[in-house]
């Protein structure tokens, strides 16, 4: 990374800190399937429980997505929380205060665990992903943990059907997993942003991400990394950092 991303100091958020919030890392992760299926997920993210419910076949899933030459297309990754969700959690839980009323969008929402922890805090959260059976997932998950209303929409990042610039606070956690998102997380932001806006991505810092922030900082944002730490999850160890864009 250039000069153009550097790590903040104190007070953005407690992971950049040597210990974090008592609670945090007492991460509780457990499946139980259900009658019909399906499988419901008991977490706890940032010290706040979650129930949520995932496709229970996973493996049927994945052979689903084989177009009969052995290639995979549209490879299921909405199917888990992963490690950059429990970071988000946290940064979000700790800005609590910012988000309260304000207007903001998950970009690839997936099951829909921070989007709903968001909702908890106060926020006016619009949670979007282009799986409509991650989203099916998502508004029964809200039923079970009761929270204020999510507003669940399947659409495609590079045409965003929203107002321009509505949006007080964007975040996306592991979004950068292939080539080419970073443009079209681009297009979101642009679209979307409002002038004073805020943008968190949490990333596992896979090699194909290392080209999507340099493509991001060709395309004018600022990178500042508010932190950096491994998390363990479930049977996941990922390193994970947050980083805030703006232009």
């Amino acid at each position: 990374m250039n000069n153009e991303m550097a790590r903040t100091g104190q007070g953005q958020s407690p992971l950049g800190r040597e210990q974090s919030k008592p609670g945090y890392d007492e991460i509780f992760y457990k499946a139980q399937v259900m009658k019909n299926g399906a499988q419901k997920l008991r977490l706890t993210m940032a010290g706040h429980r979650l129930t949520v419910k995932r496709a229970g076949d996973l493996e049927s899933l994945w052979s689903e997505m084989e177009d009969g030459r052995g290639n995979v297309e549209r490879i299921p990754y909405w199917t888990e929380v992963w490690p950059s969700s429990v970071v988000l959690a946290e940064h979000l839980d700790w800005n609590r205060h910012l988000l309260q009323g304000k207007l903001c969008l998950e970009a690839g929402c997936g099951l829909g665990a921070t989007a709903m922890l968001a909702s908890r805090f106060g926020a006016r959260v619009v949670a979007l992903d282009i799986e409509w059976p991650a989203l099916y997932f998502a508004l029964q998950s809200q039923s079970l943990n009761r929270v204020q209303t999510v507003y669940w929409v399947c659409m495609d990042w590079q045409n965003p059907a929203f107002k321009k610039q509505k949006f007080d606070f964007i975040w996306a956690g592991d979004v950068l997993y292939e080539t080419g998102l970073a443009n079209s997380l681009s297009c979101l932001v642009d679209h979307c942003l409002a002038p004073e806006g805020r943008v968190w991505i949490a990333d596992q810092e896979r090699n194909v991400s290392g080209s999507a922030w340099k493509e991001l900082l060709a395309q004018g944002y600022k990178c500042r990394e508010l932190s950096r730490r491994k998390v363990h999850w479930f049977a996941q160890k990922a390193q994970v950092k947050l980083v805030e864009l703006s232009r």
